[in-house]
C-alpha cells in the first residue's frame, strides 16, 4: 500500500505541476509540444535514410528495406507538423480531455473503496470526481476555439484532479490506518 500511496502522490503532484504550467505558458506549451514532436520523428526519419544508407544494395533487396522512403515520410511528417502547429494542437483537447476523464473515473472508484472501507464522508470525494469526469468528457467533446483558452481550462483541470486524487489518498490511508489498529 505505500508504494500505492507515493506513486499515486508523486502522479497526483505531477498533474498539478502541469496544470500550473498550462495557465501560465499556455501558448508556449501548444508550440514546445508540436516541436518536440516533429524533432522526434524528424530525427527517425534521419535514422531511417542513414540506416539505408549504410547497408548494401543486396541486404535492402533481400530484406525489402524500405528505409529510405520511410524516412522521407517522416521528414515530410515532421515539417507538417511545424506547417501546421495549429491543427496539431487543436488534437491536444481531446487527448488531455480523455485523460481527465479517466482520472474522473478512476475518483469515482476510489471514492467507492472509502464508502466500502466504511468512511463516512466519501460522499464529497464522488462528487468531485463526478465533476472531474464530466469536466473531462466536455473537453473531449467540445473542445474550445483556441488553444489559449483550452490550455489554461486544462490546466485548471489538471490542478483540481491532482489535489483531489491527493485528498482521495489520505483519506483512504488514514482509513486503512485506523483499520490496521482495530485488528
Amino acid at each position: 500500500m505505500k508504494k500505492e500511496y507515493w506513486s499515486n502522490l508523486v502522479v497526483s503532484i505531477i498533474y498539478i505541476l502541469l496544470g500550473t504550467i498550462l495557465l501560465i505558458h499556455p501558448t508556449q506549451v501548444g508550440n514546445t509540444l508540436c516541436y518536440l514532436l516533429a524533432a522526434a520523428v524528424g530525427v527517425m526519419g534521419i535514422i531511417y535514410i542513414m540506416s539505408y544508407m549504410m547497408t548494401t544494395v543486396e541486404t535492402r533487396v533481400v530484406e525489402n528495406g524500405n528505409g529510405f522512403a520511410f524516412g522521407v515520410v517522416l521528414i515530410v511528417l515532421a515539417v507538417f507538423i511545424i506547417a501546421k502547429k495549429s491543427l496539431i494542437i487543436s488534437l491536444v483537447p481531446f487527448i488531455f480531455g480523455f485523460m481527465i476523464t479517466v482520472k474522473g473515473i478512476l475518483g469515482i472508484q476510489n471514492a467507492m473503496n472509502l464508502k466500502r472501507f466504511g468512511y463516512g464522508s466519501f460522499k464529497g470525494s464522488i462528487w468531485a470526481a463526478i465533476i472531474v469526469l464530466i469536466f473531462g468528457l466536455v473537453v473531449m467533446l467540445f473542445p474550445f476555439q483556441t488553444a489559449n483558452v483550452f490550455f489554461m481550462f486544462m490546466g485548471v483541470g489538471l490542478i483540481l484532479s491532482g489535489v483531489i486524487d491527493i485528498l482521495a489518498n489520505l483519506m483512504i490511508s488514514r482509513q486503512i490506518g485506523k483499520m490496521k489498529k482495530e485488528d
